[in-house]
């Protein structure tokens, strides 16, 4: 069940302050008598809240929605007698403060305007997700976490927000994921940030289609070639008279297909606060120091060209170079990036054994 969190005059990190915030999270599990078998998750980039089991368009909210939103993102590895026990741990999942699935974002009203924020919604930060969903855990009566996960941009805040909680996270699980923002990474964040901007004052068609490209320039980093070429034998061709020309195998089609679904369930002010906060981040040396007591476990897949193997191996090594509890297992897939979400049986030993 959907659950909200309300947070009075919330202090963004670069000063601004938001009157009234909301947050959207479930739950999975039974929060133990010691409220110690607390594991919070932070989803990916167009994740959301909704992690495991049947979901239904919430009658109450506006939110963007297609059929890919009524299983889980997750259902696969969250679950009774799954990766993520639901009869050992209570599970935690919060829609990201500025995303767009019910939590406070750009597509919510302004309460001192009466009006939707769109544009006029503040930059935030990574640490202004991870601090309200501190404030949420306060709120739930939980001091101490027995981990906190996060694949992806998940990872980099479960991370961070270990650091910056000292003495509430026992484990760090990170998949798919790193300790920073890669040249590389900038280039696709502002390649898909500056379409987002020129899509605004457009008509709706005209912005989706921006959003759409934008989609695609992360969409290739998502999958491996083998899977995308796998994936794309059973699409219907996309009909673009524009580009028919170019549209001559599955795999253009498959890409169409991508941006056009993707138009359907997210907002574009959303995506870019949520690329723009990534862009911004960072993980200085110092904050290692804060990690001395936890123990650490960092998963990545070979065939990943979203987060390379070398950024699993730079933060393994860092954490050891600062004498952290630190596991790092390079785990073998053709699904790329994206096997942290479609491959329950290969994380399925590593992950276990870590949390017992």
């Amino acid at each position: 069940m959907i659950q909200y969190f309300d947070i009075d005059n919330f202090t963004l990190s670069n000063g601004k302050v938001l009157e009234s915030v909301r947050l959207a999270f479930t739950t999975q599990g039974k929060l133990s008598d010691t409220k110690d078998n607390v594991i919070l998750v932070f989803h990916a980039l167009t994740g959301s809240h909704m992690i495991s089991g049947d979901f239904t368009r919430p009658d109450d909210i506006e939110i963007p929605w297609n059929d890919e939103m009524t299983k889980g993102w997750w259902t696969d590895f969250v679950g009774p007698k799954k990766i993520f026990d639901t009869e050992k741990y209570f599970i935690v999942c919060v829609n990201y403060l500025g995303g767009c699935y019910g939590s406070t974002g750009p597509s919510t009203v302004n309460t001192k305007t009466g009006k939707i924020y769109g544009e006029d919604f503040p930059d935030i930060s990574f640490f202004d997700i991870e601090h309200s969903q501190r404030k949420l855990l306060d709120s739930l009566g939980i001091r101490k976490l027995h981990a906190v996960v996060g694949g992806s941009i998940g990872g980099l805040m479960a991370l961070e927000f270990a650091s910056n909680n000292v003495g509430f996270v026992s484990k760090i699980i990170s998949i798919s994921s790193g300790n920073r923002v890669t040249t590389l990474q900038k280039i696709y964040n502002l390649e898909q940030a500056e379409l987002i901007r020129l899509g605004r004052n457009k008509s709706n068609d005209e912005k989706n289609s921006y959003l759409a490209l934008a989609r695609m320039i992360a969409h290739k980093t998502y999958v491996s070639l083998d899977l995308l070429n796998e994936r794309a034998q059973n699409t219907t061709k996309f009909s673009n008279y524009e580009l028919d020309s170019f549209i001559n195998t599955p795999v253009e089609s498959y890409m169409m297909h991508q941006g056009a679904k993707f138009i359907e369930r997210f907002d574009s002010e959303s995506y870019l606060r949520i690329i723009g906060a990534w862009q911004k981040f960072q993980f200085p040396e110092y904050k290692y120091r804060n990690l001395e007591n936890v123990k650490v476990i960092i998963l990545g897949v070979d065939s990943d060209v979203c987060f390379y193997n070398e950024e699993q191996e730079k933060l393994h090594e860092d954490l050891q170079n600062h004498n952290i509890n630190s596991t790092y297992k390079l785990l073998p897939s053709n699904k790329g990036h994206d096997s942290f979400l479609l491959e329950p049986n290969l994380f399925k030993k590593d992950i276990e054994k870590f949390l017992l």
